[in-house]
């Protein structure tokens, strides 16, 4: 039997929070892609509801240490540094040493941009930052020669303005599951 493993690290997003059946895009994409090839695929999911780029930045390197299997890693980090309002400055160095740790750790990177935030109280404020942060996804990727997932447009599938209901979860993986393949090729 072939065996693979994926390492996803994220926020709220990447856990799921919010699937009407407590899925995630992670369990969504290890089912896919294990219909796509026929092999065999685990997807360990280490979002966290609430992170921001700096508490993932704190528990990067144990993560990548623990998961030493997974060759892919994807990466969705930024909603909440929205609503602390991280300056971009520090989102890109955090993204930086996240990337890095998993390029020591012999993972192929895939970066999902932000989706746009609906209204929601919470995130109100500082809305623009999504932009700002998305154009250092994009810097980053170049930089590290990384593969990026666009989710531009996933929006329509919120169930809160922030999370997304099942059929979210379904989109993004099936997004996920059409980059890695072809990347792979």
């Amino acid at each position: 039997m072939i065996w693979n493993e994926i390492l996803c690290v994220g926020d709220s997003i990447t856990y799921g929070a919010r699937d009407e059946y407590g899925r995630s895009f992670p369990a969504e994409l290890a089912r896919m892609l294990q219909q796509s090839t026929g092999e065999v695929y685990f997807c360990h999911n280490h979002g966290i509801c609430g992170e921001t780029s700096s508490d993932l930045l704190r528990r990067i390197w144990p993560i990548c240490r623990a998961n030493q299997s997974s060759k892919i890693m994807t990466l969705l980090i930024g909603t909440n540094d929205t609503q602390k309002n991280i300056p971009v400055e520090i989102y890109e160095d955090n993204l930086r040493q996240i990337i890095t740790a998993g390029k020591i750790h012999g993972k192929h990177i895939y970066l999902l941009t932000l989706p746009k935030l609906s209204f929601t109280p919470l995130y109100m404020k500082n809305t623009d930052k999504i932009v700002e942060y998305n154009s250092v996804i994009f810097k980053l990727a170049v930089e590290f020669n990384c593969n990026v997932i666009d989710l531009s447009g996933v929006e329509e599938h919120y169930i809160d303005g922030v999370h997304f209901k099942h059929s979210g979860n379904i989109e993004i993986a099936n997004r996920t599951r059409r980059v890695i393949l072809n990347s792979q090729t």
